[in-house]
């Protein structure tokens, strides 16, 4: 129920390598998780975590714990299940939280999220809500997006009839029938005081991920989603559309992946694969382990320059990059390994960088919600992440570990 509160034991252990302490901060049955990485799961007062949860019930609610004690106090009140949207390809159409769907913005305490197709903006403190618009019935959505000063909402919708593909791996499925159809996809811009809502533009293709532009709201970075598409970064600047890291020579032999802007909003980070992808939604394509070098980029928009960082050979592991506030350090949970949370001090000039080993999250990566997906907090201090590794596979914990 909205406003109940629950009480997880904070659980501390010490990573065997690295001696690093690190604290899983849920503990009670269910599956949980924080917000996508492209939105901050720390609140602005850095004492609390915003996660989802279905506690046992398959009726995910968005929460916001305490980081000192775990005490936690549910904020929403879905008992609808989980609505069918990107990644959660088996939810109930129109009906229930749309888990991918919740973005928090710092400045206007708000989070952004989807419940039974309306768009709803809530307080996390005051748990004051209102409805901002209601989607078409027969749209799909996405992951969406706050702008810096929690003003416009960013949502990106795609006719229903994309998801409704033959028996297989749906991820493919989708992106094959949106190709061959030409299927377009709508972003949606909603001003969050009067709930007006706009469609920026529409173009083919199969967008799920959106992010403002740190400080300027006219700016949008988004995708096409699927895998092996032509061109996978996209920006939006109020007028026109622009490719970002032109997928040259094509989507057979790179992969590019995971698109978000640098803290500062000089660049954007990305990250992906020569050869074959090492994406696990693609497995069935099969891969050659000598055909693949993996690599992340950074695009230096006043330079106009693209610069990658190859990683060895041997490095190969699926995996996601986020930035520290400074932009000097990386985080991911994989490619150097799968098991592994470590720090990246990238030399992009000089193409080159070194790695740390933080602790093992040993999450098993079977389902989205036990994507590790680290993230640093406000002050660079923690960084936070998602793991199964105590929990049944596929359902996770969230565990914070301070640098």
């Amino acid at each position: 129920m909205k406003g109940a509160t629950v009480q997880h034991q904070v659980i501390e252990r010490k990573d065997p390598e690295t001696g690093k302490v690190v604290r899983q901060l849920t503990s009670l049955p269910g599956n949980h998780h924080h917000l996508y990485f492209t939105s901050s799961s720390f609140t602005a007062d850095k004492k609390h975590i915003l996660y989802i949860s279905d506690d046992g019930s398959g009726n995910p609610n968005l929460y916001k714990l305490s980081i000192a004690d775990g005490r936690a106090i549910q904020l929403t009140d879905n008992r609808n299940g989980i609505m069918r949207s990107y990644v959660y390809y088996d939810g109930n159409p129109n009906r229930g939280l749309a888990k991918a769907s919740p973005s928090y913005n710092a400045e206007s305490n708000n989070m952004l999220y989807i419940q039974d197709n309306e768009v709803r903006l809530i307080d996390v403190d005051t748990l004051e809500e209102k409805c901002l618009c209601r989607l078409p019935s027969h749209a799909m959505t996405g992951f969406t997006h706050l702008s810096s000063a929690g003003r416009l909402a960013a949502v990106p919708i795609i006719p229903a009839e994309a998801f409704r593909v033959p028996p297989g791996n749906p991820f493919s499925q989708i992106r094959m029938k949106v190709q061959e159809e030409g299927i377009a996809s709508s972003m949606l811009q909603i001003d969050t005081e009067t709930g007006h809502c706009d469609t920026l533009f529409r173009q083919v293709g199969w967008i799920t991920h959106v992010q403002y532009h740190p400080q300027d709201s006219s700016q949008l970075l988004y995708n096409h989603e699927g895998g092996m598409v032509e061109q996978r970064i996209w920006l939006y600047d109020g007028e026109t559309i622009q490719k970002i890291r032109e997928q040259m020579p094509g989507p057979d032999s790179l992969w590019i992946c995971h698109e978000m802007w640098s803290q500062q909003g000089q660049g954007v980070i990305y990250h992906g694969t020569s050869g074959i992808p090492n994406d696990p939604a693609m497995r069935e394509l099969g891969r050659a382990e000598d055909e693949i070098v993996s690599f992340v980029g950074y695009y230096d928009r006043a330079a106009q320059r693209y610069d990658e960082v190859s990683f060895p050979p041997e490095m190969k592991a699926y995996g996601h990059f986020t930035s520290n506030s400074k932009d000097t350090l990386l985080v991911t949970d994989g490619v150097i390994d799968d098991a592994s949370i470590h720090l990246i001090e990238p030399n992009w000039p000089g193409r080159s960088a070194s790695w740390t080993k933080v602790c093992a999250h040993n999450s098993s990566f079977k389902v989205q919600d036990v994507h590790p997906h680290p993230i640093f907090s406000r002050e660079d201090r923690y960084v936070l992440y998602t793991s199964d590794a105590h929990n049944e596979e596929g359902k996770g914990n969230i565990y914070l570990v301070e640098l």
